[in-house]
């Protein structure tokens, strides 16, 4: 005996699969948002502009901390599109791997610092 489908089956499926396609944009524009400052930070170290950084942690550290932008001057990286999908490609075959693995995505989240207050 068939029962019958007291839930709109389709509909549910359609929202679940958006959110899943949502998901999956969003986790890619973080990947491609962690790519491109890593490339800052390179690019700011290569320019040692943490001697002049007004982020204490980049002074105490010797290099690029925070965020680059603030020291970097606007589309400084534009040039630098080829750089950054090359580490947008690693970071997807990172995950890739790991899935295969079934292990958790061990990488390190560049954190955009701010400056501190009243500096």
């Amino acid at each position: 005996m068939h029962k019958p489908t007291l839930w709109d089956k389709e509909t549910l499926d359609a929202h679940e699969k958006a959110a899943d396609e949502e998901a999956e944009g969003a986790r890619s524009r973080q990947d491609w948002q962690r790519a491109t400052i890593t490339i800052e930070r390179a690019l700011a170290d290569e320019h040692r502009l943490f001697e002049s950084c007004r982020l204490p942690a980049c002074g105490r550290a010797r290099r690029c901390r925070g965020n680059p932008t603030l020291c970097l001057p606007p589309n400084t990286c534009a040039p630098l599109e080829e750089e950054i999908e090359d580490i947008y490609v690693k970071i997807q075959n990172q995950r890739r791997a790991a899935t295969y693995d079934g292990r958790k995505l061990d990488m390190l989240d560049p954190v955009t610092r701010t400056r501190p207050a009243g500096k």
